[in-house]
């Protein structure tokens, strides 16, 4: 065959640039093509009548570089004595084309590129991924087929890609440091291992390695290999895992094929992908279909070495968990919303290398994408179990809890009335901090009803249900400038839901308490009269929080009748309303007149000597403010009076401070005012944590302490009354 030649069958299997390394090239040795050392050798007859009539023969004869994987005719006996057919003429075309295309493996593997396949060369191997590149791209297709779409009420034409044929190495085993012979067995039961110094391929052993053609290499093998389905296709044919497989399937989607329908339809047709979004794709008979903008046929890596590992509770141990867990709030599984079902299913699939079941260990390493670890017992948990072209799959006789489940996650989990906070929680990827147990939270759970009602900036917050049929249609919506719905922000939501959590346990309401929120400067007030945010403190208002019971895990849980938000308005412009009915900064009014006599308050320039810096304000109360004009301590020159009122403001950013003072915070130090004292200079201010207090001491021996019992925190800074006024320096 001349060099020409093989440059065209190249272009022709869509070799990329990776493609035409040195494992890929057709061999130097020329020993003539698969077929006629197949025919030459005699002992693979009913082989080569089976390649013949499926079809396939230009492939053994030179028509493209293949490794071919060849039963003997004692094999091929064997397989059609045991599906009762006495010679491969009884086999539907499309049973054979199926199984023969399963031994041609796409391009040219020796021995060595087989036990340590290194798809970017060996130039670039990864060594502790040896033998981990375990699969391989065969001509074995299924034919287009139909499913039912429930969402277009429309039959969806199926395009099947080529299987992958699994080569188990000792080079894996050795890699993962498990035994090889009884891991193979685990699900090869009725196989022998012989790959001690080499491979089994499948189901099958390996007489003869490597014999090399003029279009590639040919492998002799003890058994004919079984074609493998996906994971999908074998756990719906076990009706003990058809609860687990119907929640599966609420999440089907479909996916363009655009390639697919220009190559293999005619003018008006259209082919999908089946998906199941947002979970692993287990109905793919690829790992990877073109998700990250490499071509699907491309990404030899994920190809490769991505296995769909499925954990399938069976329908006994699905029903009694929703029994448990679910059925105080649905009438049946089948009920139960969306996000905790995929959260559930999710932590039973494995998306990396093929697991065996010597890696599954309390210890493991193998852990869903949530970081549970996936343990149970391979001995006595699992019923079925079986090698798939796209992974493997364990029928369990449990469900495998994600840690989340009984966390301070788990009321938002099982009560549906809680899905909005549940639906800002995972969007806003707050699931994963709070499933730690290496610290303690509370979380304040606003119901749906309160969230509805909740206004939030300058709107009320909607929920969108969508199709009900369809993951992911739902939305949270607010309105726009224009009065249009539209989807809440990410940023939004976060700063929402962030208000409701703190990483620390409040296991009672009572006393005198604060708490961080997870948003930076935002805190919960707790005393014997509930709780309370820092909107809800401005305005006197006490929220009296429900525990929720259950066995949390890391943390308590109450549910909240109003919304704790953040104070959106701020100190300087409410000083402008301090005198009216009802303000916040009512004991600051006489405060206020004064920043507004020294001109600070001025209209589009309020504070403006803190050039929009964030602050804390340690401002006298009225009684203290007329005390000391009574006693001419406040100077009266507006310029004078101006300079003076800047030393009680501290601004955050000149201080470097990531917390405001509480007593007990430990925040304190001597920091810089907003006062002048010299060039380039600015007079400082002590702030003293006591423990039960907080005291204030100028830098010319003045003390002061806070008074107020929990200062008032706006969206530019934080208000603390102290009990006495400076004087002027």
């Amino acid at each position: 065959m001349c060099l020409m030649a093989i440059a065209i069958s190249c272009l022709f299997i869509r070799c990329e640039k990776k493609e035409a390394t040195s494992h890929y090239e057709r061999p130097d040795w020329l020993k003539g093509n698969a077929w006629e050392v197949l025919e030459q050798r005699g002992d693979c007859a009913i082989f080569l009548q089976a390649v013949e009539k499926a079809g396939f023969k230009d492939v053994l004869a030179g028509k493209g570089i293949a490794t071919i994987m060849a039963p003997n005719d004692a094999a091929f006996q064997a397989y059609l004595q045991a599906n009762s057919m006495h010679s491969i003429d009884e086999m539907p075309i499309k049973d054979l084309k199926k199984l023969v295309g399963f031994h041609l493996v796409y391009y040219a593997f020796d021995q060595g590129h087989f036990m340590n396949y290194q798809p970017e060369g060996f130039d670039n191997a990864e060594p502790v991924k040896a033998g981990l590149y375990y699969k391989h791209r065969t001509r074995s297709r299924d034919t287009i087929s139909l499913w039912y779409d429930p969402v277009g009420k429309t039959n969806r034409k199926i395009y099947h890609k080529d299987r992958f044929l699994p080569v188990f190495s000792s080079t894996l085993f050795g890699t993962k440091a498990i035994d090889a012979e009884s891991n193979y067995a685990y699900f090869y039961p009725h196989s022998t291992w012989s790959g001690a110094n080499g491979f089994n391929v499948s189901n099958a052993s390996v007489s003869e390695y490597a014999i090399p053609t003029d279009n590639g290499y040919l492998y002799i093998l003890d058994q004919v290999i079984q074609p493998l389905e996906t994971v999908y296709d074998e756990l719906k044919n076990l009706p003990d895992y058809s609860v687990f497989m119907d929640m599966y399937n609420r999440f089907t989607s479909f996916m363009y094929d655009e390639q697919a329908t220009k190559n293999y339809t005619t003018s008006g047709d259209s082919l999908f992908i089946v998906r199941h979004t947002p979970l692993p794709h287990i109905a793919s008979e690829w790992a990877y279909n073109g998700e990250g903008g490499i071509p699907d046929y491309a990404h030899l890596a994920e190809l490769s070495y991505k296995a769909f590992n499925v954990f399938a509770p069976n329908n006994q141990a699905m029903n009694a968990f929703f029994d448990a867990y679910w059925s105080k709030y649905y009438n049946k599984i089948t009920d139960v919303n969306f996000l905790p079902v995929a959260l559930l299913l999710y932590n039973h699939v494995y998306e990396g290398n093929v697991v065996f079941p010597s890696e599954i260990t309390s210890k493991s390493e193998i852990k869903s994408a949530f970081g549970t670890v996936i343990s149970f017992d391979p001995q006595q948990d699992v019923a079925h179990k079986g090698m798939a072209t796209n992974g493997v799959y364990y029928g369990l006789n449990k469900v495998i809890v994600p840690d989340m489940f009984y966390s301070v996650l788990g009321p938002l989990l099982q009560n549906p009335q809680y899905k909005i906070f549940l639906y800002m929680m995972v969007n806003t990827g707050l699931i994963q901090p709070l499933m730690s147990q290496d610290l303690r939270f509370t979380l304040l759970v606003p119901s749906d009803e309160v969230i509805l009602n909740t206004l939030y900036g300058d709107s009320y917050i909607f929920w969108d249900e969508g199709n009900p049929l369809v993951y992911g249609d739902e939305a949270v919506q607010v309105e726009n400038t224009d009065g249009v719905r539209v989807p809440m922000s990410q940023r939004a939501m976060e700063l929402f839901v962030s208000n409701h959590i703190m990483t620390e346990q409040i296991t009672q309401i009572e006393g005198k308490h604060v708490y961080r929120t997870r948003n930076p400067f935002s805190y919960v007030y707790v005393t014997d009269q509930g709780i309370a945010s820092s909107s809800a403190y401005n305005t006197g208002n006490w929220i009296h929080p429900t525990n929720i019971a259950g066995n949390w895990n890391n943390g308590k849980v109450y549910e909240v009748e109003t919304s704790l938000l953040r104070e959106a308005g701020t100190i300087k412009y409410s000083f402008n309303t301090a005198s009216t009915a009802g303000s916040p900064l009512s004991e600051f009014v006489e405060f206020a007149k004064l920043l507004s006599k020294a001109g600070l308050l001025e209209s589009g320039s309020e504070l403006s000597f803190l050039f929009g810096d964030n602050f804390l304000l340690f401002a006298p109360g009225n009684d203290e403010i007329i005390q000391a004009q009574n006693a001419g301590l406040i100077p009266q020159d507006k310029d004078e009076l101006a300079e003076y009122l800047k030393y009680y403001f501290v601004p955050i950013t000149d201080n470097s401070l990531s917390d405001y003072p509480f007593a007990g915070f430990e925040v304190q130090g001597d920091w810089t005012t907003a006062q002048a004292a010299g060039v380039g200079q600015k007079r400082l201010l002590k702030v003293q944590d006591l423990g039960n207090s907080l005291q204030l001491q100028s830098d010319v021996g003045e003390t002061a302490q806070v008074v107020s019992t929990f200062p008032k925190i706006f969206a530019d800074g934080a208000i603390y009354r102290i009990n006495q006024v400076f004087k002027a320096n």
